[in-house]
């Protein structure tokens, strides 16, 4: 039996390693963004909640007297009413018959003024000896200063035997009238403006006051004086406030707690 030759085939074989199992980078990541934002959020925190402290410190002490003149500027008006003149007339009776003259009798002066009686009057008969005479108070009817008439600007007949003159000037007649003065919300202004500046200086000088005792005067301006005692001490940041305290000084102070490292940093 033959057997024939067949041909050969050659068979190729790949062998391909099998890869190893890869590990996790998304955790580490995510671990690290959270350390991040927690250290952040901390910082935060720290910055909007600082932790207050108080001092005890030394402290050198000198007063200081600061000063102050501003002046009140008034607003306010004062009107005043017209005053009337007064005077007296004089009332002399010619005639043997005695006269009684009533209240409220007007005589014209020569320059227009019409002048009043303040009261009745009697006026005694007049005889051998001479004249009766009677005096009898009177005002201008129109207050201000017209009524203060000249000597005998009055100087009339009534009936052929009373004569009414007057003898002297009338006076004390004043036109109205008014003046500014200050109000109280005037010298608040002043006062206000008078601290201001005794503010400034004070700051200006860089001390803080333990305490500052206020006087203030009018007259015709505001005085302002701030009798203060002062404290120097060492620069300290974060300073809020500061109180005497005997011979020492209270500081309390706000500061911003560091970060604390996380574990394993």
């Amino acid at each position: 039996m033959r057997v024939m030759d067949e041909p050969i085939e050659t068979l190729h074989i790949y062998v391909v390693p099998e890869r190893g199992k890869q590990p996790y980078t998304l955790l580490p990541l995510f671990t690290a963004f959270l350390c991040l934002v927690a250290m952040a959020g901390f910082t935060v925190y720290s910055a909007l909640h600082p932790v207050y402290e108080t001092l005890k410190l030394p402290a050198h002490f000198f007063p200081l007297t600061f000063k102050a003149t501003e002046p009140v500027i008034p607003t306010g008006i004062k009107t005043y009413r017209a005053i009337t003149a007064h005077g007296t007339l004089t009332i002399t009776n010619g005639s043997v018959i005695a006269q009684t003259l009533p209240a409220g009798m007007i005589f014209t002066g020569q320059d227009g003024v019409e002048v009043v009686t303040d009261v009745a009057v009697f006026v005694p008969a007049g005889s051998a000896t001479g004249y009766g005479i009677a005096y009898v108070a009177a005002h201008p009817i129109l207050s201000g200063r017209k009524g203060n008439i000249a000597l005998l600007d009055i100087n009339s007949v009534e009936g052929s035997s009373i004569y009414i003159r007057n003898l002297r000037p009338f006076t004390g007649g004043q036109d109205a009238w008014s003046v500014m003065f200050a109000t109280a919300q005037d010298k608040q202004a002043a006062l206000e403006q008078a601290r201001a500046y005794l503010l400034s200086e004070k700051i200006r000088i860089k001390a803080l006051p333990g305490a500052c005792q206020e006087i203030i005067a009018y007259d015709k301006a505001l005085k302002l004086t701030w009798n203060c005692l002062f404290a120097a001490y060492p620069p300290i940041p974060g300073i809020i406030s500061v109180k005497i305290e005997g011979k020492m000084l209270l500081v309390k102070a706000a500061y911003t707690p560091r970060s604390r490292p996380f574990p394993g940093k």
